[in-house]
């Protein structure tokens, strides 16, 4: 015999459960810069044959526009080069720039005014070159379309020229590191960009003491293991940060404009309170 099937009640009106609200997230690429500072390109400096800084800005431009980034950390970013990108970078805001002198500027970070807009600058005092303090900076941004906030910070730790510079690297990176835990403890994500002059060593010690994790991979769960390659130039960025497209771009392009890769990377990121 056929087997009765049983109605089954469907009330339309019946309360359904609310829909749980997702947290609003942004998606944008991102760079690491170092520009190749003008003084090393002018007769005397170590790369002779290139062009000045400020033609070299032309190649910037348009790097940055190849790869559609929104917001970058310069370094090696001398006054006549920020000049430049100022006048000729349309669309384009800058922090500290040319707005607190020489020294401060040559580490910058740049975002499109039309993606970005900036909600809180800051500085931290970093060892240079035989320990010669140079304020670097950190911006929070709030992505324009979502808001999201976002911090950015951009950095250079000294080579050993002119002599081991190893110490003054040691501290300069203590101090990124305070700096990275306290940003982490607000609760906002960051990221972070720039030439630490150091491959294994800075991310065994950024990855150890802080939560970050770095675009180019790698990992730190008890046994350090940087990514391979390793490079000098670093993207990191909060550990909720979703990476993609990780690309160090030596092309012709760059090979003309500056004598690093460019790091570029995509990220996608929410507004999740990290304190948690």
């Amino acid at each position: 015999a056929r087997e009765e099937r049983k109605a089954v009640d469907v009330n339309p009106t019946a309360a359904r459960p609310a829909p749980i609200a997702l947290p609003p997230v942004a998606s944008f690429t991102m760079a690491s810069f170092n520009l190749l500072g003008s003084s090393h390109t002018n007769r005397g400096g170590h790369s002779p044959g290139m062009a000045d800084g400020p033609t070299r800005m032309g190649g910037a431009l348009q790097i940055l526009a190849q790869h559609q980034i929104t917001v970058v950390g310069f370094q090696e970013f001398q006054p006549n080069q920020r000049a430049t990108f100022l006048r000729r970078a349309s669309g384009w805001q800058l922090y500290p720039g040319l707005s607190m002198g020489r020294r401060a500027g040559e580490n910058s970070v740049a975002w499109r005014a039309d993606t970005w807009e900036l909600v809180r600058p800051g500085l931290v005092p970093i060892p240079y070159f035989n320990g010669r303090i140079r304020p670097m900076p950190y911006v929070l941004l709030r992505h324009r379309t979502t808001g999201v906030q976002a911090y950015f910070s951009t950095f250079h730790n000294p080579a050993n020229i002119g002599g081991n510079m190893q110490r003054h690297r040691n501290e300069a990176t203590r101090r990124q590191i305070n700096l990275f835990n306290q940003l982490e403890a607000s609760g906002t994500p960051q990221f972070v960009t720039g030439d630490m002059n150091e491959r294994d060593e800075y991310f065994c010690k950024v990855t150890g003491a802080t939560p970050l994790v770095a675009a180019a991979g790698g990992t730190n769960d008890g046994g350090c293991r940087p990514p391979r390659p390793a490079q000098i130039d670093w993207i990191f960025g909060s550990p909720g940060a979703q990476w993609t497209n990780y690309l160090v771009d030596k092309s012709a392009l760059v090979r003309r404009t500056t004598d690093h890769p460019v790091i570029v990377a995509s990220s996608t990121t929410d507004a999740t309170d990290r304190k948690s």
